[in-house]
């Protein structure tokens, strides 16, 4: 019975998975760094347990969901995710159902990552010690870097605005990283065909 199933593991999905989450992390954490005064260190917490909460309710989502598809839709979106078969010649010109696809799944992140961020806030509450605030002092020398703020007086930072910020910056990255990713695949194939 073992030899007639075939393990497949999605090897490029994974290292893209990662790719992407160590792109939204970095982003991310330098939003809500400057917007939400957090610390370095606490935004970069902040901003891997959220990616980290949206990424297991995103795949939990997709496997559920793609159980409730057609047949032929859920062969075809498999080959597309798992084994980087594009649906044939969709992928060539704009596909308004993609677009909606990706417009839902920003949303769908986006209030995972609020609903995430309250209830760290509600763990972290019962724990007042691990909530850093950044300081404004610094010792180090003015420079490239180390230019000195403008004081922006915002007395209660937004912490919805700041995440949907954040996951817009993550977003267009990761949308960058995939165009670029599928003009050099079209590219490939262009010089393969002369």
């Amino acid at each position: 019975m073992v030899d007639n199933l075939t393990i497949v593991l999605p090897l490029q999905l994974i290292l893209f998975q990662i790719l992407f989450l160590l792109v939204a992390i970095a982003l991310e954490a330098r939003v809500l760094h400057l917007r939400l005064n957090l610390t370095r260190k606490t935004s970069v917490q902040y901003a891997t347990s959220l990616n980290l909460w949206s990424v297991v309710l995103g795949w939990l989502t997709f496997l559920v969901l793609e159980t409730l598809l057609p047949q032929l839709l859920r062969i075809q979106i498999v080959n597309f995710i798992f084994f980087d078969h594009p649906l044939g010649s969709q992928l060539n010109t704009p596909n308004p159902q993609l677009i909606s696809i990706g417009i839902m799944i920003f949303f769908f992140s986006f209030i995972i990552k609020i609903i995430g961020f309250e209830l760290i806030k509600q763990w972290i509450h019962d724990q007042p010690e691990q909530f850093e605030m950044s300081s404004d002092i610094s010792n180090k020398r003015p420079g490239l870097f180390n230019k000195p703020k403008r004081k922006i007086t915002n007395p209660k930072p937004n912490p919805a605005f700041a995440l949907l910020l954040a996951n817009a910056y993550s977003y267009s990255a990761i949308l960058l990283i995939l165009v670029l990713r599928f003009m050099d695949l079209n590219i490939l194939k262009l010089n393969a065909l002369f």
